[in-house]
């Protein structure tokens, strides 16, 4: 077995990106053929303010970087399913679509970068394009600023409208950006800060004044980072707090609602957005891509309805239709929110950090979810904190949240989601990302950082810089803002060259006696296991079980649960322990020695599943299992999970952005298996050959093949054998403690 070596050690930088625009004008067939006949394919530079469109018009621009394996297919379809409701004389859909070469084959396969007309699609058919293209680019970088640039003033120079739509879609990654391109530039990519930049000079070059929308139909940007460099240059915005499911958003069923009421503004258009996510997507309630895309992704017998498949898919989405005018009060309410917190005791701040709910990180395996969600930390704070400002100043950015959303929703699997996230990393990240010269922060989330006093506050976290409460810039936020170089208000928040890092949530945790009722059961009986330990600001506690392997002379882990606290408490639906700091924890808890493997249909491999969510019943338990997923026909395989119910029944595959042995620093995405894809699973191995203490590594386990049998976890239990036991308690900034027993299992 070749050695992957510990992922926890580092942090890779390079990131990959992805994502997509949409962008939505209109205007009369006759005068668009007029001035397509004129204009050159770039007119960046050139551009000068186009006159306004006939009132009640759109232009919808979608800027599609679908030069990607993992997004090809449901990119390209979702152009399809705009073909659903075509361009009309109030309506023009325009679309800017980069394929790969190698991916999807459909469509022609072509591997370029085209601008479409998009047009009404009788046959219906959702695999084959019928619009009329207007331009084959070549191979183009979707991941240059530039090229958005290009493609947007090329459609509002040439299809001038009354309003605009501007959706991005591809790999969305929060406050770093996205949308990645790698060829023909190796790791392009476009930092908000790049998108901030790109959106400037198209409204500026045009003269339009604003987009009435700006949407991002990508995962994790709905984080007021990016909400902030997107609020001078659009009205509306549209954007996901989690990742979102590889069918995108619903195209047919809001560009019908556009197309039935044009009049309608950019506030009525994201509210449609929202209210159609998932539930009316063209490949669900169609019958015949229903079905197919059943095959494709869903272990399902019979012909599930389309509610039932909406079901499936949208239990752990989110979305939201925000109102950009609002940004600078929200901003305010979060300024006046931070100075509050710095008053008070930052362990307490820090446990709200690891209790509210998060969503998909970018930052790799093994490190603490650092994109939180606004509302629901704020809601924690006001129910843990006696302190009267403190509680005021939360409300108020509660209620700063619910005057900006136009429309949320989410899946029952995101409790506590109010639409907005933010980012708050623990110390290590903190460190690695507040001024990095490869991922920074306050560079990349620039204008956020100049409007709010958020990166002050984890300046102060963390180093005890004192908070200037004066030193932000609302007017940044506003509509036709003119301030862009950031650096000086960055360099502002930044700690002191020679500030130590602490960590308020750090505790140091000690076991007082970890003891077994025995030191071998047979395969019925269970063991128990007593245990005492003690500390301050303890996260989680878990159990975990290590199985002895003779050949290698190493133990493998095979499973890792969370341990219930006997006091828990719940805010906005999401449960977490509660831990005493004034006293040892004493408890006991049954083991039985049960391993879990994962079947194609075929092969049959072990597999180090871990719980998803605390507090959850059994039965409602997700697991995931990390790895490597390889394409069907690809050499280079990318790091990625599968999650599996209490039920064992595959639900999603999870996959990042590059060919690389570490996921830190890329964008998740959720896709859609095929057969012929594989999982070659990662497997955990504790070692003594090179240190009598034992060693943690990660080695390439079994490989499994996605068939017609899907992937399905399996328990088993009563395995003889030779077992470490071991007890993990995290703190509140991912630290870990652990104390073990060993026990040896009989026939």
């Amino acid at each position: 077995m070749q050695n992957k070596q510990n992922k926890f050690l580092t942090l890779l930088l390079a990131f990959i990106f992805a994502a997509s625009i949409f962008l939505t004008a209109c205007s009369s067939e006759a005068a668009a053929e007029d001035l397509a006949a004129d204009q050159p394919a770039s007119a960046a530079g050139s551009v000068k303010p186009v006159p306004a469109g006939e009132a009640g018009t759109w232009l919808v621009m979608l800027y599609q970087d679908a030069d990607d394996e993992t997004l090809e297919k449901d990119i390209f379809i979702d152009l399809n399913e705009a073909e659903m409701v075509g361009s009309s004389d109030a309506v023009t859909i325009v679309s800017q679509i980069d394929r790969l070469d190698g991916g999807y084959d459909g469509g022609d396969d072509f591997t370029t970068a085209k601008r479409f007309l998009v047009q009404f699609d009788e046959s219906g058919e959702m695999e084959e394009l019928a619009s009329e293209e207007l331009e084959d680019l070549g191979e183009v970088d979707m991941g240059d600023n530039q090229t958005l640039i290009d493609f947007a003033e090329w459609a509002i120079t040439n299809y001038p409208a009354d309003k605009y739509a501007l959706i991005l879609s591809d790999h969305g990654m929060g406050w770093p950006g996205g949308w990645s391109d790698n060829d023909p530039t190796e790791f392009s990519e476009m930092t908000m800060d790049k998108i901030d930049e790109a959106l400037a000079k198209i409204v500026a070059d045009t003269g339009i004044g604003q987009f009435d929308l700006v949407g991002f139909d990508a995962c994790l940007m709905a984080q007021v980072e990016s909400i902030s460099a997107v609020a001078p240059y659009a009205k509306y915005t549209v954007a996901s707090e989690e990742t979102e499911p590889a069918l995108g958003w619903a195209y047919a069923s809001f560009l019908q609602s556009l197309a039935d009421d044009p009049s309608m503004d950019g506030a009525e258009l994201a509210q449609a957005i929202v209210d159609s996510y998932i539930e009316q997507d063209g490949r669900i309630i169609d019958d015949r891509a229903r079905a197919d895309l059943v095959a494709e992704t869903m272990d399902a017998t019979g012909e599930p309805t389309a509610e039932q498949v909406a079901k499936v898919f949208g239990d752990n989405i989110t979305l939201t239709a925000v109102d950009l005018s609002t940004v600078g009060d929200l901003n305010a309410a979060i300024n006046d929110f931070v100075v509050a917190l710095s008053a008070i005791d930052q362990s307490i701040v820090a446990e709200a950090r690891v209790r509210a709910q998060a969503y998909t990180s970018i930052f790799g395996k093994g490190s603490q979810q650092p994109y939180i969600d606004l509302g629901h930390f704020a809601a924690i704070l006001q129910k843990k904190t006696d302190d009267a400002k403190v509680k005021a100043a939360a409300k108020a950015v509660i209620d700063a949240i619910a005057a900006s959303t136009v429309n949320e929703k989410h899946g029952p699997e995101r409790p506590g989601s109010t639409g907005f996230t933010v980012y708050f990393p623990n110390s290590g990240l903190y460190e690695q990302t507040i001024n990095s010269e490869w991922l920074s922060y306050v560079k990349s989330a620039g204008r956020f950082s100049a409007a709010s006093l958020w990166d002050d506050f984890l300046t102060f976290h963390y180093t005890g810089k004192k908070i200037d409460p004066k030193a932000f810039d609302l007017t940044v936020v506003k509509a036709e803002a003119d301030v862009e170089d950031f650096s000086e208000i960055a360099q502002a928040s930044a700690p002191e060259t020679s500030a130590a890092v602490t960590a308020p949530g750090a505790g140091k945790i000690t076991f007082n006696s970890l003891t077994a009722s025995a030191e071998e059961i047979s395969v019925d009986d269970t063991l128990d296991i007593d245990l005492s330990l003690e500390g301050e600001n303890i996260g989680y506690i878990y159990i975990y079980t290590l199985y002895y392997d003779e050949e290698s002379e190493s133990y493998v882990t095979v499973d890792t649960d969370f341990i219930a606290s006997e006091e828990n408490q719940e805010v906005g639906g999401v449960t977490y322990p509660v831990w005493s700091d004034d006293s040892s924890i004493e408890f006991s808890v049954e083991w039985s020695p049960t391993v879990y493997m994962v079947s194609d249909g075929v092969t049959e491999e072990f597999a180090a599943v871990t719980p998803d969510t605390y507090g959850l019943t059994a039965e409602d338990t997700y697991y995931t299992l990390w790895g490597t997923y390889t394409f069907a026909g690809k050499k280079d395989g990318r790091e990625a999970f599968l999650v599996f119910d209490a039920n064992g029944k595959f639900v999603d595959a999870y996959v990042f952005s590059a060919s690389d042995e570490s996921s830190q620093g890329q964008a998740p995405s959720v896709i859609s298996p095929r057969a012929g894809d594989t999982f070659t699973i990662e497997e955990e191995w504790l070692e003594f050959d090179k240190n009598e203490e034992g060693e943690f590594n990660y080695y390439d386990g079994g490989t499994l093949t996605y068939g017609k049998a899907g992937f399905k976890l399996n328990p088993y239990e009563g395995l003889a054998g030779n077992y470490i036991v071991g007890i993990i308690a995290e703190d509140l900034d991912g630290n870990s403690y652990e104390n073990f027993i060993e026990v040896t299992v009989t026939e």
